[in-house]
């Protein structure tokens, strides 16, 4: 590994021909490693983490912004001076979460690259120049309010994954970010059922049921969303090369999630949660709805929701809302912050 703790940092990003060459390789990797790939070693500069952090991260926190606000709209955002940033990368979970959040003070970086928590470290004091970073793990004594981990589970093995799940078991929140992918967001699922012992679910669930995604019949479904991107995705001249050179499609930014808060006072149990994105026909819309009953298609006619039928097609529309249903129908449906 090439020690490049003490290299200059250019003062923008403007990527170069083999810039791009080498963002193709790197995307190539992570999306082998959906399946379980070992990442250890494929930084090889620290160009690697600013064209990265310029392009993949900044989507990656654009899911933050979506998941972030959700919280918000339903008032349970957490509160946090201790957070803990897990498989940090270049930090872009905690950068969000710091952002969002007011009165963190002390932010723990971990990533198997030493070289990726010193670029995390710069790049979050730049933005918050009085916090306080460590560069490794909490020790068991100290206190951790939020632990944060964005697109990791792909990349732990059984130790990585083990210990993730008992440092979320000494945390009082827990965000965890992933992909939007069929195994991650089940697998996300399945770590979700390992902590409702100790933890209530905040989102995007509506209820503490068993997941419905694990009910009979649902194998081939998976819990996730779309993302708003950023008004320069479709503006920038940066985002359209960036399109175009890697082949990605900047309207789709799928994303699972999962947010979890120590058990304590009881949680409302409230309304429903839309899933993935509502297919649009003739005067209907077909909605995968879950709730304590479980996961649902139920269909919404336009004649009943005319101001809210319009919002439907719009990407990141968040969509958890109070609901009444007749068979298979809604027939009432109000998302939650509408007057």
């Amino acid at each position: 590994m090439h020690d490049f703790e003490d290299e200059e940092d250019p003062a923008a990003v403007v990527p170069t021909g083999e810039d791009w060459d080498r963002l193709a390789e790197l995307r190539e990797l992570f999306l082998s490693s959906e399946g379980g790939f070992q990442t250890v070693g494929y930084w090889n500069s620290r160009r690697d983490f600013e064209l990265y952090d310029a392009t993949f991260a900044e989507r990656i926190g654009w899911k933050w912004d979506a998941v972030l606000a959700e919280l918000a709209q339903r008032g349970r955002l957490p509160a946090a001076t201790n957070v803990v940033d897990f498989g940090c990368g270049t930090g872009i979970a905690s950068r969000r979460f710091v952002a969002a959040i007011p009165g963190v003070k002390h932010v723990y970086l971990s990533d198997r690259s030493k070289q990726a928590t010193w670029f995390a470290r710069d790049a979050l004091k730049l933005q918050a120049p009085k916090l306080e970073l460590t560069l490794h793990l909490p020790r068991q004594e100290d206190p951790i309010d939020v632990l944060l981990a964005s697109h990791v589970l792909g990349e732990l093995d059984a130790e990585g994954r083990a210990e993730l799940t008992a440092l979320a078991r000494r945390a009082q929140f827990v965000l965890l970010v992933e992909p939007g992918s069929h195994l991650l967001s089940r697998t996300l699922g399945g770590l979700r059922e390992e902590l409702l012992d100790a933890f209530d679910v905040l989102a995007p669930c509506t209820h503490a049921a068993t997941c419905g995604m694990f009910a009979a019949g649902h194998d081939d479904d998976w819990c996730h969303f779309f993302a708003r991107p950023a008004p320069e995705a479709f503006t920038s001249a940066f985002w359209r090369h960036f399109s175009t050179r890697l082949g990605i499609d900047l309207r789709s930014l799928p994303y699972s999630f999962l947010a979890l808060r120590r058990k304590g006072e009881p949680l409302e149990t409230r309304g429903v949660r839309v899933l993935g994105r509502p297919r649009l026909l003739k005067g209907r819309a077909l909605l995968d709805c879950c709730d304590t009953t479980g996961v649902h298609a139920r269909t919404l006619f336009e004649r009943d929701a005319k101001k809210l039928f319009k919002r439907l097609d719009r990407s990141g529309e968040l969509l958890v809302a109070d609901a009444r249903v007749e068979g298979e129908r809604l027939v009432e449906f109000r998302p939650l912050g509408d007057a």
